[in-house]
């Protein structure tokens, strides 16, 4: 059974949250040493503990009335609290997802009030319940349901919305006589009862089981970098989440290449885009560390374009105002360098300059970094100043190995990869995925199927307006030493032979070019909106064919050769660089009737049905705020920026992980490596071979 609905929980201590027997039994053998009684074993004490101090001293003296004999044991007791006393398994981590999802927590115990606390400090859980009462805090204690409704009354909520959590009969019996559902542990104490013999809602074996019960289930259809990121902050929260992936492993879409931080390099998108990218990168830097390559972007104005750079100005100067905005509100947000150096200006004369600089092994400053460009690019072809600019490079195999890491870190979140939906039907409350011959019903669907999400708004009927375009970005080798390079853009208009070039530098002489042209990256009919019959825009059987099959060679040489060319207009010496094995590639939607909106998160239908519709990767949390918001999947809206999974990831890790994932699909494992040493934390390790 799940109580989807609940919102105050209320935990017994002792048998539950606790295990208290040591402590107690020590008293309880001192009071009866002390009296020259016989002691007992810690197995008998454990089964007389449950109905308060009390009953059982009367239990160790077998109904022998002792006037002296509770004043003993309290006495020892209290000055012995918690030195061999522990929490159960899984319990900590368990009230603190509790907590942090918005559940208020209360304690009910038959111990006396005044060991409670001391107990809860110390084992570092005190700040996690709202309200305790014990034994001795109301005229009746458990089984009498009292102190239950007290705390449902105290603190505003309903019977429905309260959920009894305990080890005991008289747990289970209080919540019973007040008309509340319950759960029992069968870890506890309880008599030697089994605890099913009174009959709660539902049983748990493990405390950390608690929490499915307390979560809906979740599905979510894609585990590209939107489904793989909100099944990561969905599992954060606690909740039960299973994520489906046609292919074989997770994130391997479109290519990625940088984070768009601030969208200064797509001019023909807005201001209020460019912020919000701007925000959104740096909170992907936050759930993504060790995928960001921590190098520049320079970016050029060739001479025949139509504009000049310093039409840039304006922009730039309100991303770097914005920051410093973001840097304010929350010091961690401090990603992307200092503020007054988030971009620079470089004049023909200070370009000329730098040509007569050696070139740094280990470039560190914009001036360091600017020299190998100045050094190559044909000057005679493009307009100054030039502009260098903090926005970083993002490496997709490691996004990948990344998500990979975090997703196995969390129990209560299932992947199934190498599994196609095959059909979707959803009644009043549940969605009923079919799959490799199984049906399974979750409470919550989210679309994150990229590409293919018009083909799930089919499978329900819910139509939606969206674009498809396939792009590709080539993977060419160069005797350049890459470790020494910034990105650099050149500008162009996009979709004619003049479109804007991007040079992305990997370890290893290796570099990924896009040319915004129809013969490079674009594609004739390579852009396709959906029509009014169905939500899933129709690709060329071409197109398909490189997504599910493989690409002709012969084809990857034209297309790489045009973009080796492409670029060297203005970087010469590039026409000797080689192509290599297929390109980066794929196909992605861009939601409405807007084919150049780039920053885009997610939209509804009702409010159990979600579609991830981000255009650019940055925007994944702002999305998955959105999702548990408006599925109110927790008691209080959740702005989740910390991943635990992170504090155990390190770059050896991730190194050997992206790499794995570069060779199984067949690129060259240099690019699942960060390109330059100084983006790995430790100061004399190099970049990996």
């Amino acid at each position: 059974m799940q109580f989807p609905n609940k919102k105050l929980l209320l935990f017994d201590l002792d048998g539950t949250l606790i295990d208290s027997v040591p402590d107690l039994a020590n008293s309880v053998n001192f009071m009866l040493k002390t009296l020259n009684k016989q002691t007992f074993d810690e197995d008998t004490i454990r089964s007389w503990v449950g109905n308060g101090a009390k009953t059982l001293v009367q239990r160790a003296l077998a109904g022998e009335k002792n006037p002296h004999a509770l004043e003993i044991f309290l006495q020892h007791y209290k000055t012995h609290l918690c030195e061999t006393t522990t929490l159960y398994p899984h319990v900590k981590e368990t009230l603190h997802t509790l907590y942090k999802q918005g559940f208020t927590l209360a304690i009910i115990t038959n111990k006396p009030y005044d060991f409670i606390s001391p107990i809860l400090k110390t084992l570092k859980i005190d700040g996690y319940f709202s309200l305790i009462v014990g034994a001795d805090s109301l005229k009746e204690k458990k089984p009498h349901p009292l102190p239950l409704l007290h705390v449902r009354d105290t603190l505003g909520f309903s019977t429905e919305e309260t959920l009894m959590i305990g080890d005991s009969k008289n747990d289970i019996l209080a919540a019973k006589s007040a008309g509340i559902e319950s759960v029992g542990v069968t870890y506890g104490y309880n008599y030697d009862e089994d605890i099913s013999q009174f009959h709660p809602d539902s049983t748990i074996s493990d405390f950390t089981k608690l929490l499915p019960l307390l979560s809906p289930k979740i599905a979510i259809v894609g585990g590209g970098i939107a489904g793989s990121s909100v099944a990561i902050y969905l599992a954060e929260l606690g909740l039960h989440v299973t994520l489906f992936e046609k292919k074989a492993t997770l994130v391997d879409g479109p290519p990625i290449c940088h984070l768009h931080a601030g969208g200064n390099l797509y001019r023909e998108i807005s201001d209020t885009q460019c912020l919000t990218l701007l925000k959104e990168s740096i909170e992907l830097i936050r759930l993504y560390p060790l995928s960001v390559d921590k190098r520049p972007t320079v970016l050029i104005t060739p001479k025949n374009d139509p504009q000049t750079p310093l039409e840039l100005l304006p922009r730039l100067k309100k991303l770097q105002n914005y920051y410093a905005k973001l840097i304010n509100e929350d010091a961690k947000n401090k990603l992307l360098g200092e503020v007054e150096e988030y971009f620079q200006l470089f004049s023909q004369e200070e370009i000329l300059k730098l040509q007569k600089r050696e070139t740094p092994s280990n470039p560190s400053s914009f001036e360091e970094w600017m020299i190998i460009v100045a050094k190559e690019v044909n000057l005679e072809n493009v307009q100054f100043p030039f502009i260098m600019v903090q926005e970083y490079g993002l490496n997709i195999f490691r996004l990948a190995g990344s998500v990979a890491f975090m997703l196995e870190a969390y129990p209560n979140a299932t992947i199934r990869t190498d599994t196609a939906i095959t059909n979707i039907t959803q009644d009043t409350t549940t969605f009923t995925l079919a799959y490799n011959d199984t049906e399974e019903k979750f409470d919550y669907l989210i679309n994150a199927a990229g590409f293919e999400s018009g083909l799930i708004d089919d499978m329900l009927s819910f139509h939606r307006e969206r674009f498809i375009e396939f792009k590709a970005a080539y993977v060419t080798q160069s005797t350049y030493n890459s470790t020494i390079w910034p990105e650099v853009i050149f500008f162009g208009q996009r979709g004619t032979p003049q479109g804007m070039a991007q040079f992305t530098p990997y370890p290893h002489g290796y570099f990924q070019l896009h040319g915004m042209t129809k013969e490079i990256t674009l594609f004739e009919k390579g852009l396709i909106k959906n029509s009014s019959l169905s939500s899933h825009p129709k690709l060329d059987k071409a197109f398909l064919e490189k997504i599910y099959t493989q690409w002709r060679s012969d084809e990857v040489q034209e297309r790489t050769h045009k973009a080796i060319l492409h670029v060297s207009r203005f970087i010469p010496s590039f026409t000797k660089a080689t192509a290599t094995q297929k390109p980066l590639f794929g196909a992605q939607q861009i939601p409405g009737d807007n084919a150049d909106l780039r920053a885009a998160e997610v939209s509804f239908e009702g409010e159990r049905y979600a579609r991830c519709e981000i255009v650019k990767a940055s925007s994944v949390l702002a999305m998955a705020d959105a999702i548990v918001e408006t599925f109110h999947l927790i008691p209080k809206p959740w702005r989740l920026r910390e991943f635990h999974p992170l504090k155990n990831l390190n770059h050896q890790a991730i190194d050997k992980k992206a790499s794995t994932l570069a060779i199984k699909r067949d690129y060259p494992k240099s690019l699942a490596y960060l390109n330059h040493p100084l983006c790995y934390n430790t100061k004399n390790e190099e970049v990996r071979k």
